[in-house]
């Protein structure tokens, strides 16, 4: 999440817990957090390509009493809504994409025909916009107001009370707070509130006096000034709440103290504050209280009631630390500060599922390469719970999930490119781990495996480095790891894996070399020394290779995946009667730009082996589905996982069906997508 500017609180799956919703500039998404209760919060996506996003609404856009989501983007001058389905599934309504630098939006049933209409503004066109919805879910566009630019934020509210909902409007280039009455028929008239508001940010309406009508509030952060604009019928009267908050920046009302008045809550962007003034409920003076005064660049601001307890808690967002943050309301004792999203998969390099802590349940566990971190993520009633196994791991590149100790419980093996270290991660019981180095001069630690290289009934270890062209394989021996060295002259090599390709029954390593554009086979000749073969040596920058079963006939193919050719191959074993290795290349894709990564498993039951594959400049996830004798129909899946490094296949909620987990790097997200009969669909996601 990189720049999340703006978050609102709503109850999306109506389960009876108020989630949030999200969006974030410097990366265009959308996301919401389902509020999991004592779980914590679970995130989705609902668009991930609205190009700095900016502000957003919550409201009931179609009439089918569920909360759909509406988000301004100003770099591609939209503004669009996503239907609510109840499912993963958001569809995308185009309100306008000819708004200049859209910065600012309301949405209201302006001319009272029972549909909600939208009303926009830009940071640099001087125009206020009506974009009216029709029937049909249409939307028109017109001017209804000229001369304001750098529009900031538009509430919508009837302060007249003469039944119509008029338009407030903060500006922060000529620094005002107008207010647009409604007369109907789209007709608008204006009225001044003040020029003073320096550099205004925001503006909410709530009746904070108790009169009975409609006041204005607003957030200037020139002047580090909160105000209230008391409605007094024929003028507004201002009042200065706080003008000591540095750069002032979002305000709202709400009864924090369940005393029966209004509150207010701001948060003050430069001096990272977010505050809340007491109502003393008499003289309407105000009580500064401090929330939070650590956080750098907190930016908008949401109350509602998170936990159920009957008080209003605070939720708001900030931008530098790239944090959703959710203060709980403790009553009498303060507040305590909660983080509802944190990066735990910075720049996600590999991902793998196993039963980590042996309950029947399929967890995950990634490899994030900037903060040198294993976790394991635990599969709890439906959602995923954190768990570190080590953060040592310098440049964390690859991981395999196998019981390397034979003691039941499934172990981790982790490379680091940066510490040039193969680790193992042992399981002590329950998913708690103790961590040791295998070997520590592996010059660019990259591709590791485990198999049993010599026969002797424990699991070996096998890794591939780049930087110093070697292919070695570690013997267990007493729970040490004894170094044998099968070559240093694999140019680059990046991938490993091991397997029984000549039928002979021991197991034999694959290699891909990304400098050497090949894809290598060491054949074990059963007393754990190595001959190569050649593979193939056309494919560029290979990337990641893997083996199984992939025509029917009884032997063990190939599959590789390679960046700079953009291709996805198999290698037919045609493996003669005396065990002579031969291969044939087929080509299965050359679109997938960058490719990256592949899974081989049966993805739809038919006993055939499909291909999964990860390519990362076209962020695409893509199912090669096999027809039992190596030909294969291409399906994408998901489009939008922004430097697909790593994917794998396994059953992951139990119900028979493979599914697919993935890491990808720049968007730092670890995702599942669960397969029902007919599609897959995005899970999980952070």
């Amino acid at each position: 999440m990189d720049g999340p500017i703006s978050a609102k609180s709503v109850d999306i799956n109506a389960d009876g817990f108020i989630d949030i919703v999200v969006v974030s500039v410097d990366d265009g998404h959308i996301r919401w957090y389902e509020n999991k209760g004592s779980l914590g919060y679970e995130e989705h996506y609902i668009f991930t390509q609205a190009a700095g996003a900016l502000t957003l609404n919550i409201m009931d856009m179609d009439g089918d009493a569920d909360a759909d989501v509406v988000v301004a983007s100003y770099q591609d001058n939209s503004i669009r809504w996503f239907e609510n389905t109840s499912s993963s599934y958001w569809p995308i309504h185009l309100v306008s994409d000819k708004v200049n630098i859209v910065s600012a939006f309301a949405v209201a049933d302006i001319n009272e025909d029972g549909l909600q209409d939208i009303i926009s503004g830009s940071f640099e066109e001087e125009e206020l916009y009506l974009h009216l919805q029709d029937k049909q879910g249409q939307f028109s566009q017109q001017v209804f107001y000229t001369g304001i630019e750098g529009v900031r934020k538009i509430e919508a509210g009837d302060l007249n009370k003469d039944g119509l909902l008029d338009l407030v409007v903060a500006s922060s280039t000529d620094n005002s707070i107008r207010l647009f009455y409604n007369k109907g028929l789209t007709v608008f008239e204006e009225s001044l509130i003040s020029t003073q508001t320096q550099s205004a940010r925001s503006v909410s309406l709530s009746d904070v006096d108790g009169d009975g009508d409609t006041d204005i509030l607003s957030a200037s952060s020139a002047d580090d000034t909160f105000r209230w604009f008391e409605n007094k019928k024929d003028h507004f009267e201002e009042h200065i709440i706080s003008e000591s908050s540095a750069g002032a920046n979002d305000i709202r009302a709400a009864d924090m103290d369940n005393d029966g008045d209004m509150d207010i809550v701001g948060t003050s962007t430069s001096s990272g504050d977010l505050l809340w003034f007491e109502n003393d409920g008499g003289s309407l003076q105000f009580t500064e209280h401090i929330v939070s005064d650590i956080h750098d660049a907190l930016v908008s601001v949401d109350v509602n009631d998170m936990n159920n307890d009957g008080r209003l808690d605070i939720i708001s967002e900030t931008f530098f630390d790239k944090k959703v943050r959710v203060f709980i309301n403790n009553g009498s004792s303060g507040f305590s500060d909660t983080v509802v999203y944190k990066k735990i998969a910075e720049s996600a390099a590999s991902v793998m599922a196993c039963d980590v802590d042996a309950d029947g349940r399929i967890d995950i566990v990634s490899a994030t390469f900037a903060d040198d971190s294993i976790r394991w993520l635990q599969s709890y009633k439906g959602t995923y719970v954190e768990h570190g196994i080590s953060t040592n791991v310098d440049g964390a590149r690859s991981l395999y999930c196998v019981d390397i100790d034979d003691d039941g419980d499934m172990d981790v093996l982790s490379s680091g490119a940066w510490d040039d270290t193969f680790w193992l991660h042992k399981n002590n019981g329950e998913g708690h781990f103790s961590n040791e180095i295998i070997f520590n001069q592996a010059n660019n630690a990259s591709g590791i495996y485990a198999a049993d290289i010599n026969n002797d009934g424990k699991l070996d270890v096998i890794g591939a480095s780049s930087l110093d062209d070697s292919v070695r394989w570690f013997e267990q021996s007493n729970g040490v790891f004894i170094e044998h060295l099968i070559s240093d002259s694999a140019d680059g090599a990046i991938s490993i894996h091991a397997n029984d390709i000549d039928s002979d029954g021991d197991q034999d390593i694959l290699v891909a070399t990304y400098f050497g554009n090949s894809i290598e086979l060491y054949v074990n000749d059963g007393f754990s020394a190595f001959s190569k073969q050649l593979v193939f040596s056309e494919a560029i920058q290979a990337y990641f290779v893997r083996s199984a079963d992939m025509d029917g006939d009884g032997d063990i193919d190939i599959v590789s995946a390679s960046k700079r050719d953009n291709s996805i191959r198999w290698y037919e074993n045609l493996l003669s009667e005396n065990n002579q290795l031969q291969f044939v290349a087929h080509l299965i894709f050359d679109e997938a730009l960058a490719a990256h990564t592949v899974d081989l498993k049966d993805m739809d039951g038919d006993g055939d082996i499909d291909v999964v594959a990860g390519s990362g400049v076209d962020n695409t996830l893509r199912l090669f589905s096999n027809d039992g004798k190596g030909n294969f129909a291409m399906r994408s899946l998901f489009t939008q996982a922004n430097g697909l490094q790593s994917v794998f296949a396994a059953d992951m909620n139990n119900n028979g069906l493979m599914d697919i987990i993935s890491a990808s790097y720049h968007d730092d997200a670890i995702r599942v997508f669960t397969q029902d009969s007919v599609i897959f669909v995005s899970g999980f996601e952070n």
